[in-house]
């Protein structure tokens, strides 16, 4: 008898972080562990969100690629429980980060939540990024997001970045975006 692989949502239920009933806290757990432990929290019944990205991987032997969805914050998995509890149950996680600003986490990890659910090209930061001005995009599908500008050989990409959980880059198109002034 064969094993039935069951998908489990990367976020669930689905809807804005916003609307969680309970605190936001951080799930910092072992290595490729962050599916298995939102298998757990779905079938305990407990909010969480973990953002995928697809990742391109060649199939050995061939010229086909296979598509592979993983961590946008590989080691993170963000949930909401007022009071954690039964977390280390599972083994899989190392430790907890409370969310000290949950305005400030809901309001980043928010823009991680709907540039995905619009299929944006989101993809982690990897080695050293030098952020430059603050902008906001002001039209296209990713309309309201914020961050901080980056330019390089593949054009301008956004840093959106989340409290606790790291970076996450959105390719842009620069004529999409203005520079926000600091309030003095």
């Amino acid at each position: 008898m064969t094993k039935t692989a069951v998908a489990i949502p990367p976020r669930n239920p689905d809807r804005p972080l916003d609307l969680a009933e309970e605190r936001w806290w951080v799930a910092k757990v072992k290595p490729r562990q962050e599916k298995q432990l939102a298998a757990d929290f779905y079938h305990e019944d407990i909010e969480y969100y973990l953002p995928l990205y697809p990742k391109n991987s060649p199939r050995p032997g061939t010229t086909h690629r296979r598509i592979f969805h993983v961590p946008l914050f590989p080691g993170y998995l963000a949930f909401s429980q007022n009071t954690p509890h039964n977390i280390y149950r599972s083994g899989r996680v190392v430790n907890l980060i409370e969310v000290k600003n949950q305005r400030r986490f809901i309001t980043e990890l928010n823009q991680i939540y709907f540039a995905l659910q619009c299929n944006a090209p989101l993809e982690p930061v990897t080695g050293i990024v030098i952020p430059g001005a603050s902008v906001k995009i002001i039209s296209g599908p990713f309309a309201g997001i914020e961050g901080k500008a980056v330019k390089n050989t593949n054009g301008t990409r956004l840093i959106l970045s989340v409290e606790s959980l790291g970076n996450a880059l959105l390719t842009i198109d620069q004529r999409c975006i203005e520079e926000i002034t600091p309030n003095i």
